[in-house]
């Protein structure tokens, strides 16, 4: 094969080389600069994650600048060797090319999920400190190429001197004869040679090395274990603990897609998972939460707490905007939208404590919470109760909620009698009456109920108190008039009470057609489970 040396051609463009270089240096040097900047603004301030564009800081182009940079050094050298010039700034210069191609590496593993994942705050505080440190490298490097290809002399490197040194000879255009040959049996003779080498020097030395290789386990699995015990801990459901001056309870979590009336509110490729946690402040004063800190961790996949379903899945929880905490354990809802494919998946909650104390240090710690979610995507019908049975709620979002109706009545009006004082000694019966609300309520009629209502007090639903909370939100009335077809009502009810007379019956607002119904019954649609109770 006949081939022609390329100094003569390397040495003609050696100016325009060097200022491709240069430019190709400043290049980088800007994109170094917007990434440490980022990191000095994300250490003092998690939310600058927000909205935050990977390829903005790093893209194919930083990589491919970092090898264009890393050829043209290398041509250049391969120059100046061969005229045996000096090459310290240029071996300098690889130095440093190679040296940003491996931080950008980094940076980009580091940086690719820091828009859903909260990064370990001594992790952020030394990938800014390096990134400036190789910032300042790059600075130096630049100058000095700069300088080199405008042809001032700077010490001993004179690049208009070198390069009129360098005179292309006839020589440097010249044609060589390169042989390719390939001798396969000698290269297997150097690889058995290599193992029996290897052999030797192992039975020799059989005792340094197994040693060697055992304390290399030890001290491996010595920073697993502390990597995993003292910088991270894990926890389960239920289980209290502290983060970053808050003290967290995640009570449970909830798997679902869909609203309270069971219509889709995602698209068809992604689930929402609603974890329900306890929080309060450890601290005086004003304080929030930074669901900056907090992650669902599923797989290999990182996701933040989103705002966009907030007012479709309020049943499940007091959604948290950004309340003050309080001295007293507070429930919220944390709402993450996550692929479809990883709703099967184990899942944890990471919670990341920037004011831990860690081995005699402040650092940080993550605590990682192991969720069971509940799912709520499945319909589910629990067993039909008759008249003066209890139902629970239990396996529903209202957990260990029940509810008895030991006695019905349906009727326009009720009459309820009271003792009215005149003084203390002198009492007159009397009575009120208690009718549905007047506006826009003619053709409705009040079904009274008397029993026993217990709401579960582990349940946060926004707005459950009471039984008229219950029917207004869950409850559907179905009658049936003669052998006609099965007529439905929602309940919408006031709260109707007896202004004067005490009463513990619920008054609820139904449709007068029940008056004359030949059977009636209750259905109570809580998510995905339902529950039938039997009047008549």
């Amino acid at each position: 094969m006949i081939l022609r040396k390329p100094y003569a051609f390397f040495i003609r463009y050696f100016r325009l080389i060097n200022l491709v270089m240069s430019v190709l240096m400043a290049t980088l040097i800007y994109q170094t600069f917007i990434i440490g900047r980022f990191l000095n603004k994300y250490i003092a301030d998690y939310t600058a994650a927000d909205n935050f564009v990977l390829s903005n800081y790093i893209n194919f182009y930083s990589f491919l600048f970092c090898l264009l940079v890393i050829i043209l050094v290398i041509i250049v050298s391969s120059v100046m060797f061969v005229k045996k010039k000096p090459l310290k700034l240029y071996v300098f210069n690889f130095i440093v090319a190679v040296s940003l191609l491996a931080l950008y590496i980094i940076d980009y593993n580091v940086m690719k999920n820091i828009g859903n994942a909260v990064l370990d705050i001594r992790v952020s505080k030394a990938i800014r400190d390096v990134t400036f440190i190789v910032l300042g490298v790059q600075v130096l490097s630049f100058i000095i190429t700069l300088l080199r290809t405008v042809g001032l002399d700077i010490k001993r490197f004179d690049f208009a001197r070198d390069l009129k040194e360098l005179e292309i000879d006839v020589k440097d255009n010249e044609e060589f004869e390169v042989a390719v040959e390939f001798d396969r049996n000698e290269v297997k003779r150097g690889f058995r040679k290599i193992i029996r080498d290897i052999k030797y020097v192992y039975f020799e030395q059989r005792f340094m090395i197994n040693i060697t290789v055992l304390i290399l386990a030890i001290v491996i699995c010595f920073i697993v274990v502390i990597n995993k015990n003292i910088y991270s801990s894990n926890v389960n459901e239920g289980q209290i603990f502290t983060a970053s001056g808050v003290q967290f309870n995640v009570e449970n979590s909830y798997l679902t897609n869909t609203d309270q009336d069971g219509e889709l509110i995602t698209d068809h490729d992604k689930m929402l998972l609603a974890v329900r946690i306890d929080v309060k402040k450890l601290s005086q004063g004003k304080k929030k939460l930074n669901t900056g800190i907090i992650n669902l961790e599923v797989g290999n996949n990182s996701y933040g707490k989103t705002d966009k379903y907030n007012g479709y899945v309020d049943d499940l929880g007091t959604m948290y905007i950004n309340q003050d905490l309080t001295d007293s354990f507070q429930s919220y809802v944390l709402v993450f939208e996550i692929d479809l494919d990883d709703a099967d998946k184990k899942m944890k909650l990471k919670i990341n404590d920037n004011v831990s104390y860690v081995r005699g240090e402040v650092g940080a710690k993550n605590t990682f919470v192991k969720l069971k979610p509940i799912k709520l995507t499945k319909k589910a019908n629990a067993d039909s109760k008759g008249y003066t049975e209890t139902i629970n709620f239990s396996g529903s979002i209202l957990g260990e909620t029940t509810l008895t109706i030991n006695k019905y009545e349906i009727d326009n009006k009720f009459k309820v009698p009271y003792n009215f004082c005149l003084s203390k000694d002198k009492c007159i019966s009397s009575y009120e009456y208690v009718t549905p609300t007047g506006t826009g309520n003619v053709f409705k009629t009040l079904l009274k109920i008397e029993g026993n209502f217990d709401l579960d007090e582990n349940m946060n639903i926004a707005g459950i108190t009471d039984v008229y909370d219950l029917f207004n939100n869950f409850a559907t009335v179905y009658y049936k008039l003669d052998d006609k077809e099965t007529l439905s009502y929602k309940v919408d009810s006031k709260k109707i009470r007896p202004k004067v007379a005490t009463d513990n019956s619920y008054y609820i607002e139904i449709d007068r057609d029940i008056m004359n119904a030949k059977s009636i019954y209750i259905l109570f649609n809580v998510r995905n489970y339902s529950y039938k109770y039997v009047l008549k």
